[in-house]
């Protein structure tokens, strides 16, 4: 079970400023540290984000163009159409740009996400040309359009604007678009390049803002889209990010979205407060579903509904597909490890290039996912249908799967993503070659100590300096997410003091461990099977994250266990 566990080292020597200009703690110094912060100012800015902090949409080149054409848009009545993304980052910008616009443009907007069986991700000239036939004049793509350069030549030649905003990374060729905006754009002239692509949709609506400033008051109010496509596109929650998300999370907690309000009692949260990780374990995965298994068009009619009772059948129909999707999901990925384990030549890969029989598309993302956490590998899966096959591409830290992708493009129909996802569709006599392209970039790439399961310690503490009036400083800094994780902390060589199963068939484990001066009890979801270790010792290192526990009005300090570490024997 245990994991090498790796100390982060402070990557500067800042800790003690920050502790004492900030009054906070030596710990929490240490962390604001760990995540990459250098001076005082923009530690303080880290503590207290403010929407102040956001930058200047026109930093984009082609921000002011784009601007321009869609207040033209505005001016004449065109017909606008808005071409988003499956996922839920596309269906929360279509849902952004629609609830911000549609005053100004009433009857004028239309929008379309591909379905992700039939279509598969990006533009496609059959729903562009269907989209002209309405008589559409201008199209604007959200989270999609950067590799759309057919797509864009077609639009070009009949006339129709394209105004592209995206947050994937470019090819070496762009589109001939009226306006791009990508923050990875090399020359985009934007400071920050991890916004989602409903953040760079805010940014547009936020430049439009500035020629039309009556839609600033909408535009803030439906920041709770923008915090949840943010969560749930795992885009480091730092700077710009940050102050979205918090600023979106505070308005989710009494949103006027029907939808919404309908997804969180569906998932029996309305009691709660929401976190970036109940947006990114419990709601968006039920939106999901929707791009997944069914249509996406469910998720956006979500989020744009009026009608409370509509939104409660949505949502419950977004339930159904999610269940659907997690039971599709356990079979593809039984399948997946039964090759993996059937053939002993996968134990030394350092990736993993598997394919199957009609694989279903709308999860061998997620099983990819997870055959990353259970194997500590990059993994590649495809679904085969007849003479070709789709994949969904997951790696791990240390190996940019965008730019090993891009060494095997040759043997691919098309690919795109970044570092840690992708996508792409391959013929099915090409796959032998591209698999042995794949691993041997990973085996150049990948030392095999990166392959070592680990897990990150940010401190190590004494476990009588636990406290509430820690955990609850530690609460400042959410919203956690990818880049500023939820702290993992260490503590070793405490007496083992008693454990037990919990849960169904036992898998979860509760322990209590002590230093001689307090007690601590911990909880460890799916460690259950770990109970007999604990049966031969009396001493352990335990690795958590900091919680607290109310029960019956009883708050107490709980240890969410993510690592046990036997130590000795009876």
């Amino acid at each position: 079970m245990s994991k090498k566990w790796k100390l982060i080292e402070n990557i500067s020597n800042n800790a003690s400023q920050f502790a004492q200009e900030l009054a906070i703690s030596p710990l929490l110094a240490h962390l604001i540290c760990n995540r990459g912060i250098t001076d005082v100012t923009a530690a303080k800015d880290f503590l207290l984000p403010t929407l102040e902090q956001l930058h200047d949409p026109f930093f984009f080149k082609d921000m002011k163009r784009a601007v321009e054409r869609l207040k033209q848009a505005i001016d004449k009545q065109e017909t606008v159409l808005i071409y988003g993304d499956y996922d839920v980052d596309g269906i929360t910008s279509i849902s952004l740009m629609i609830r911000v616009l549609s005053k100004h443009l009433p009857g004028k907007l239309i929008y379309y996400t591909p379905k992700r069986l039939e279509e598969g991700y990006g533009l496609h000239l059959s729903s562009l040309d269907k989209a002209l036939s309405k008589g559409v004049t201008l199209i604007i793509t959200v989270d999609c359009g950067i590799s759309a350069i057919e797509e864009a030549l077609f639009l070009k030649s009949k006339g129709i604007d394209l105004i592209i905003t995206d947050h994937h990374e470019p090819k070496d060729s762009l589109p001939e678009a009226f306006a791009l905006i990508d923050p990875k754009i090399a020359d985009s002239g934007y400071p920050f390049p991890q916004l989602a692509g409903v953040g760079v949709t805010f940014k547009l609506l936020q430049g439009l803002a500035a020629e039309l400033p009556e839609i600033t008051e909408r535009l803030l109010a439906n920041l709770d889209l923008v915090a949840f496509g943010t969560v749930a596109d795992i885009v480091p929650l730092l700077e710009e990010n940050r102050v979205l998300v918090k600023y979106g999370l505070e308005k989710i907690q009494k949103t006027n979205n029907v939808g919404l309000q309908a997804l969180i009692q569906g998932a029996a949260l309305q009691e709660r407060e929401i976190t970036s990780g109940h947006i990114g374990y419990l709601l968006a995965p039920r939106v999901n579903a929707a791009g997944r298994m069914a249509n996406p068009c469910l998720g956006v009619k979500l989020f744009l509904t009026n009608d409370p009772i509509q939104a409660m059948d949505l949502a419950k129909e977004l339930e159904k597909e999610n269940q659907k999707r997690q039971e599709i999901e356990s079979q593809v990925l039984q399948e997946a490890k039964k090759q993996i384990e059937a053939d002993p030549v996968f134990e030394n890969e350092h990736a993993f290039v598997l394919a199957g029989e009609h694989w279903h598309l709308g999860v061998i993302g997620i099983v990819a996912s997870k055959l990353v956490e259970i194997y500590n590998k990059p993994v590649i899966l495809i679904g085969l249908d007849g003479e070709e096959g789709r994949g969904s591409g997951r790696s791990i830290q240390g190996f940019n799967l965008f730019n090993a992708l891009e060494h095997c493009e040759q043997h691919m129909i098309k690919f795109g993503g970044h570092e840690f996802a992708a996508g792409l569709s391959i013929k099915r006599e090409n796959i032998p070659a591209f698999r042995e392209a794949f691993l041997k970039e990973a085996k150049t790439n990948l030392p095999s100590e990166a392959l070592i399961p680990s897990i990150q310690i940010e401190g190590l503490i004494e476990l009588n300096g636990i406290t509430l009036d820690l955990v609850r400083e530690l609460g400042k800094l959410a919203p956690c997410g990818s880049s500023n994780p939820t702290p993992v902390l260490g503590c070793k060589s405490l007496d083992l003091v008693g454990y037990k199963s919990v849960g169904e068939n036992g898998k979860h484990l509760k322990l209590k461990v002590s230093d001689h001066h307090v007690v601590c009890e911990g909880i460890g979801f799916n460690m259950g099977f770990i109970q007999p270790e604990l049966a031969t010792t009396s001493e352990v290192d335990v690795a958590f994250s900091l919680e607290e526990n109310n029960w019956n009005g009883n708050i107490q300090v709980q240890l969410n266990l993510k690592d046990v570490v036997v130590r000795g024997s009876n």
